[in-house]
């Protein structure tokens, strides 16, 4: 019961034990699947590091489970801690498909900005596969890159995302299928990005440090964010013609954030400044009002821009034991750009990309992914008064609301008990410019945490508000207007919080488009629903001894037919 009690069962979550960084996710085109990694502990449920867990699909739906991509090498090697976070970089050498997973390779402990930096702790690593996923090998030559250019002033060097950057390339005049590695850094007080480049994914070399900012600085003088004293889980891309990077940011102890950290996104412009590419900033936002963190992006197989997230527990530690797992991934969002007119927009300008020539101002769009239409049921209701009657822990909901004034606010009531004794409220209040998720009496008996997730929210002139909110058992992900998303974790206490119903105030319901879904699929039908062994990936299976590959002519040589 303890197990199955608070898990959500239509996101990716691993089957067992700790999980958090979402870290490789990939369509492979020949196999016509996704791969996705994460970073995985098996055998506990303590935050801590042993493997890229790895599972399949091909839908982004359902997923199958896999044998771990890689763990932890032998005692004196270079990975010997940690396989930390990375990405994997999809190439055809010889018309033969070739998966490099980049990591970082660890091998000292603890590591974290408030401490000294140990010498050679972190370094950066790869494994390759031919067989679409289905092995992976260490380079003989590993680590790519030993040392942070920071040296012992370092706060963290690590999470590289491997991509092409074409603005990037013809900023710099190089080749356009250059490869370039960013890696998320800090050193004592400033908090960093480091960019290298590559021509065969092997040798590398320093380009630049591509954003270098003060610890605690204004992120604009019109924001109320600042940067942080560290950078994790960085990447970049780009739309239409603006330039974008997606960070994680660690805080000082002031912070009232869960865990002292949140997730940015910046768009702006690539510049040479004393010959070196920075990256100017223009805009900025959340990618994410509420717990999710350690962004990941990836394409599909439409070439769309998904974006993953991991999504902690909230819950009391003794609960998380308890249950024999813990973490689970976002679904995947689409980031795209969004376009209106300059005039419409009059508040959170922070947001907002001017184009002064063309008269329109942009800012970056976050929606589910289009493939998690998958997850519902054909049938749905367009009845307020069928969402008043649902009971249960897994529903989605839809509604837009139309010929509003601007002073309303609207809330939906999920996990909700008799006589509301508990309940999570999901709050939109127009006037005050705020979305959130009132978790002060979601539990009773306090087995997760009470504070709100919250964000500022404004709509722009004419515009009606059009919501979206997924509930997973403990998981809640709500979205307004294609442009903000807040992610949040409940524990009810009470069995009979399957409730739910909603208060729109003296708005009328005529003006309100609703629809919705019960029961959204389950993401793993092969998994036993009732399993609850830490051991069903135990670490003999799990284990790899990797062949070692050797230059890169090898790997070439390895993707060509024989």
């Amino acid at each position: 019961m303890a197990f199955n009690r608070f898990r959500p069962t239509s996101h990716f979550i691993a089957p067992h034990s700790w999980s958090n960084d979402p870290c490789g996710a990939v369509y492979v085109p020949e196999t016509g699947e996704y791969l996705f990694c994460y970073q995985w502990n098996p055998g506990t449920t303590e935050g801590g590091n042993c493997a890229w867990g790895m599972a399949r699909s091909k839908d982004l739906v359902t997923w199958e489970d896999c044998p771990p991509a890689i763990r932890n090498g032998i005692t004196t090697s270079y990975d010997s801690l940690g396989v930390f976070s990375g990405s994997i970089a999809s190439r055809l050498i010889q018309d033969k498909r070739v998966l490099f997973l980049f990591y970082t390779s660890v091998s000292a402990v603890p590591i974290h900005w408030s401490i000294d930096y140990i010498e050679g702790c972190e370094s950066q690593s790869v494994a390759v596969s031919t067989d679409f996923g289905n092995s992976w090998h260490r380079y003989e030559n590993n680590p790519l890159l030993r040392a942070p250019p920071k040296q012992a002033a370092t706060t963290g060097w690590r999470d590289p995302f491997v991509s092409r950057w074409k603005s990037l390339s013809i900023l710099l005049g190089i080749d356009p299928s250059t490869d370039y590695m960013m890696i998320a850094s800090g050193e004592r007080g400033r908090s960093q990005l480091h960019l290298y480049q590559s021509n065969d994914l092997l040798d590398w070399k320093l380009v630049s440090s591509i954003l270098d900012v003060e610890a605690g600085s204004r992120i604009s003088p019109v924001a109320y964010l600042r940067f942080g004293m560290n950078f994790e889980c960085a990447s970049f891309f780009s739309i239409n013609q603006r330039d974008y990077i997606i960070v994680g940011v660690e805080e000082d102890v002031t912070s009232k954030r869960h865990n002292q950290r949140y997730t940015l996104w910046l768009c702006g412009t690539l510049v040479i400044e004393a010959g070196c590419p920075k990256f100017e900033i223009s805009s900025h936002g959340l990618l994410d009002h509420g717990v999710l963190y350690a962004p990941h992006i990836f394409r599909d197989s439409e070439d769309r821009l998904l974006q993953l997230g991991w999504a902690d527990e909230t819950a009391q530690p003794y609960m998380v034991r308890k249950q024999g797992w813990a973490g689970c991934l976002t679904q995947p969002r689409e980031l795209y750009e969004i376009s209106r007119p300059a005039i419409d927009v009059v508040k959170t300008q922070h947001i907002w990309n001017l184009d002064e020539q063309g008269g329109n101002v942009t800012t970056l769009g976050i929606r589910p992914a289009p493939q998690l239409r998958g997850l519902r049921d054909a049938k749905h209701s367009t009845s307020l008064s069928s969402f008043r009657k649902f009971q249960g822990t897994n529903c989605d909901v839809e509604a837009t609301f139309k010929h509003i004034l601007g002073n309303e606010k609207f809330a939906f009531n999920f996990r909700e008990a008799p006589d509301s004794v508990e309940v999570t409220k999901v709050i939109f209040d127009l006037e005050d410019g705020q979305i959130t998720v009132d978790r002060s009496r979601s539990s009773v008996q306090n087995l997760g945490a009470n504070f709100p997730d919250s964000g500022q929210f404004c709509l722009v002139l004419g515009e009606d508000l059009k919501i979206r909110i997924s509930m997973d058992n403990s998981i809640l992900e709500v979205y307004a207007n294609d442009r903000f998303a807040i992610t949040s974790r409940v524990y009810p206490s009470l069995e009979s919080s399957v409730g739910a119903s909603y208060d729109f105030g003296a708005f009328s319901e005529k003006n309100v488009e609703f629809k919705f879904w019960e029961g959204i699929k389950n993401a793993w039908p092969g998994r036993d629903a009732n399993e609850n062994s830490l051991e069903l990936f135990s670490l003999a299976e799990a284990k790899d001894l990797m062949p070692n590959l050797g230059s890169s002519n090898f790997m070439i040589q390895a993707a060509m037919p024989a």
